[in-house]
């Protein structure tokens, strides 16, 4: 049985911000990349990508009026602005990862979206992506600076557990869990935006 690329050539499975860039869109949508290596993403059940849809909408309907512009976009390629390697060498390396939801003050057409950019990621959890979403994402969005996480728990039916509730704590770089809500979800986020919905409503057709 032949080796697979990358046993012989662990570069195979590294990729820059220029090869990424000009990678076809099918593959750009299938990874997200962690100190310039490529980290697949699992294809999401219809279940998850309809609880994402529906959040989008009631997060747009809890924008206030009159206040800077908010965008709420799902799917979306956010590139760090802080600096994320652990390796010891201490270069810093290309890193993009794409939340479920991203809630952000609006940025100019055409530009990137960056962790400056976002005030709110969220991602919603199944069992193939707890892990990812509960230990790597966490320290990691928490590390950009991002104010507030929300986990959406889905159970093994894919249905919606519980949403937790992460807010930076006093230094900045960490995050500590400020709520489970149960049954539905109802906070109010940076900006003024005060979000009630249950989990009826998200899981709807």
């Amino acid at each position: 049985m032949p080796l697979p690329a990358w046993a012989s050539d662990p570069s195979s499975l590294s990729v820059t911000r220029e090869q990424y860039e000009a990678l076809p869109e099918e593959v750009c949508k299938s990874i997200e990349v962690v100190d310039g290596s490529v980290v697949f993403r699992e294809s999401p059940s219809p279940e998850h990508q309809r609880i994402m849809m529906n959040l989008c909408y009631a997060l747009k309907a809890a924008r206030p009026g009159g206040g800077p512009c908010i965008d709420v976009l799902p799917d979306t390629d956010m590139h760090y602005v802080e600096p994320h390697s652990h390796i010891s060498d201490g270069a810093r390396r290309f890193t993009m990862r794409r939340p479920d939801i991203s809630i952000l003050r609006c940025v100019e057409r055409g530009s990137k979206l960056t962790s400056a950019d976002v005030f709110t990621a969220v991602e919603i959890a199944g069992s193939d992506s707890r892990q990812r979403d509960f230990q790597d994402k966490k320290a990691e969005y928490a590390g950009q600076r991002i104010p507030v996480y929300l986990i959406v728990v889905l159970d093994a039916d894919d249905r919606i557990h519980s949403v937790e509730e992460y807010r930076l704590d006093w230094s900045g770089r960490s995050y500590q869990l400020a709520m489970v809500h149960r049954d539905g979800l109802a906070t109010e986020l940076p900006e003024g935006m005060k979000v009630v919905v249950t989990f009826a409503e998200l899981e709807s057709v």
